[in-house]
């Protein structure tokens, strides 16, 4: 496989999902003065969103590749054995795997969403948060450099995280 197949879920392609049908209904249904005008209202909004997708969503589209990498592998091979080219192989494995990668994304989603909820009661959490928030105002630094130099400062809390283990003599059987 080439390399535009490695990632997955890599970078999101503009393609509208598909969805140019229903966009035809709606501009014979509407007049093109209320389009632009509904357009440009939440085009703003929308826009701010769009440019951090890729970078904050990348981790999580990423997770779901890798879920799936297998099970995309061996669709696209189905495809190639039915003579259809790699590019054509790999959209379409793509798209057969699509309902699947949305469940996995939202699901994904949801524990990470549910575990920086549990996350903000920790102790050890605050105090690491606790010291990023007095670097930053004390010490004027941005977030990036307060959150290294908080958990460079706190690595001994956080180390407490992960203990050694005993090694007795007898377990060696």
């Amino acid at each position: 496989m080439d390399e535009h197949s490695t990632d997955i879920f890599g970078p999101v392609e503009d393609n509208n999902d598909g969805n140019v049908e229903d966009e035809e209904e709606v501009d014979e249904e509407e007049p093109e003065e209320e389009q632009e005008e509904e357009e440009d209202s939440s085009s703003s909004e929308e826009e701010e969103a769009d440019d951090d997708e890729p970078v904050l969503w990348s981790p999580l589209r990423q997770n779901v590749g890798e879920h799936l990498k297998e099970t995309y592998l061996k669709e696209v091979q189905q495809f190639l054995d039915k003579g259809k080219s790699q590019i054509y192989a790999e959209n379409a494995a793509f798209n057969a795997l699509l309902p699947v990668s949305r469940r996995r994304l939202r699901r994904t989603y949801l524990e990470r969403l549910k575990w920086t909820h549990r996350i903000q009661h920790d102790a050890i959490h605050r105090k690491v948060m606790k010291t990023l928030r007095r670097f930053i105002e004390e010490d004027d630094m941005d977030f990036d450099e307060a959150a290294e130099s908080a958990v460079a400062k706190r690595k001994f809390l956080l180390s407490r995280l992960m203990k050694k283990k005993i090694l007795r003599d007898d377990d060696d059987d």
